[in-house]
């Protein structure tokens, strides 16, 4: 029997608070690493009551192996125990423990015992990379943990109050949106997702996240008698068809309708409510700049479609696929169309966000592996500005602009250090020590992606500040690229220069 022990003390959050934390529907999914592969497939009762998790985990290419895991031993704000069930390991026992340090802080502790399979030597081999892999696993968890809880805290003491919020999310099965679910729940709040497709019957299993079918190509509201008894504080938007592949003029009419069509549709069932939400919080992109060069921009800045020679005063999918600053067209529309909410005294916030950073999704997740192979390195001349926030940065700034009632209107959700990409790739390559010496001309970039996509993608330019969120006092987990990256790739001890 092998065993591991780690330690953290949370300064100024109680244990009590910590303990809420875990055992709240979603910790599973916001503890797991970024890196790590997995799909919650079932899920039987809960951790009060002895309930069972059932997970996949990806360990390469298509193989994955399932894993049952059962609750027990529970006390309240003591702790709780998680026994295998099926999995890779011949026995597996995890205990939570929480207790108090001094008057206001915590200790959190996870003790892991566990044995393996095959003889001495293989055990003796694996024990030394297992204990590896949960030093990096529970310092990432450790970390996650007591910067969400001071998160929510914060965010609670700015609200005046740490009553759970009902907030409704649209794109919810995204990238960005499946993130902010557990983000949610783990502080205590309610989520009811507008989903188009089917509900999932994982959905009756939880009890604070809910759907509720609706189309918005549709004329069709969901029930509203239904929906006004929600009572919802706050919506989410962040439904947006995936940007990336051919620019055909079906395509971009797709990038446009799911954008600005659907956050006008949305904008008029809230409006409709008996009881409209307090705040919408609508995604927006920095794409709205357009390609700027070595120009700083502000929320202040113009839009790059305003001052283009085919503007025109009438957005419509149509006039988007013919215009020549295709993505800064749609990003005013898209904020534009929220017009409808601010009119009915909903007060609205535009995220012009950056490039996302995570291992877990977005454009990372597309090349860590090539640059894992080596095969890293320079778009163009690689002098074009990145502005890139880090995903739970982004998550942060939701929060924090739902509950914050100075913040109106676009905001730039981005690091205040956006980055030239021959220097991203040149750090990425030194978090994972792999060379990145290649260079990619601009041909070869738009015979893959399309000239469009590639010019107002891949190889245009913005060196973007968020002026208001300095503004507000608001302080990012990650204001670097390096720290930001050893954090999502598990290399938090690595060293970049």
């Amino acid at each position: 029997m092998e065993s591991y022990t780690h330690v953290s003390r949370i300064d100024d959050i109680s244990s009590n608070e910590v303990f809420s934390w875990h055992i709240r529907e979603g910790a599973f999914e916001r503890l797991n690493p970024p890196w790590q592969k997995f799909k919650v497939i079932e899920r039987k009762g809960n951790i009060e009551s002895n309930g069972q998790i059932k997970i996949k985990m990806n360990i390469g290419g298509p193989l994955h192996i399932e894993w049952l895991v059962k609750h027990s031993n529970y006390i309240e704000g003591k702790g709780f125990r998680d026994t295998q069930i099926v999995g890779v390991f011949s026995s597996w026992t995890h205990t939570h423990l929480f207790k108090p340090f001094g008057t206001s802080s915590s200790i959190l502790e996870d003790q892991i015992e566990y044995s393996l399979p095959g003889g001495k030597l293989g055990r003796m081999v694996a024990s030394r990379l297992v204990n590896k892999k949960l030093n990096q696993m529970f310092d990432y968890r450790h970390r996650l943990t007591r910067e969400d809880l001071c998160t929510h805290a914060a965010v609670n003491k700015i609200r005046g109050s740490d009553n759970p919020m009902t907030i409704a999310i649209t794109g919810s099965s995204g990238f960005i949106g499946s993130s902010i679910i557990p983000f949610l729940t783990t502080g205590g709040h309610r989520v009811i997702r507008l989903v188009r497709g089917p509900i999932s019957p994982m959905d009756s299993n939880i009890k604070i996240v809910k759907s509720i079918k609706w189309d918005p190509s549709s004329s069709d509201y969901p029930d509203i008698t239904s929906f006004n008894k929600e009572n919802i504080d706050a919506v989410v938007n962040l439904a947006g068809e995936n940007i990336f592949g051919r620019w055909t003029k079906e395509k971009k009419k797709s990038i446009f309708d799911s954008r600005v069509k659907t956050t006008t549709s949305l904008c008029k069932m809230l409006s409709s409510l008996d009881k409209p939400p307090k705040v919408l919080v609508s995604a927006s992109a920095t794409g709205y700049y357009g390609d700027r060069g070595e120009e700083i921009l502000t929320e202040d800045s113009h839009n790059a479609s305003a001052t283009s020679g085919l503007f025109t005063s009438s957005l419509t999918s149509s006039n988007a696929s013919k215009h020549s600053d295709f993505l800064s067209y749609v990003c005013r529309g898209w904020e534009e169309s929220t017009d409808i909410a601010k009119e009915s005294g909903i007060r609205v916030v535009n995220l012009r966000m950056g490039t996302v950073i995570s291992s877990s999704g977005g454009m990372l997740a597309k090349i860590l592996p090539p640059v894992k192979m080596g095969l890293g390195g320079r778009i163009g001349e690689g002098n074009q500005y990145m502005s890139w926030i880090a995903l739970d940065d982004l998550l942060g700034v939701i929060l924090r602009a739902i509950a914050d009632k100075s913040i109106v209107g676009p905001i730039n959700t981005v690091s205040p250090n956006p980055i030239k990409n021959a220097e991203f790739i040149k750090i990425l390559g030194k978090v994972l020590s792999r060379p990145a010496i290649f260079a990619f001309p601009k041909f070869v970039v738009k015979s893959i992606l399309g000239d469009e996509l590639a010019d107002a993608v891949i190889l245009s330019s913005s060196r973007i500040m968020p002026t208001r969120l300095l503004n507000i006092g608001y302080k990012f987990r990650f204001p670097s690229l390096a720290l930001t990256l050893r954090y999502t790739l598990g290399k938090r001890n690595s060293v970049v220069s």
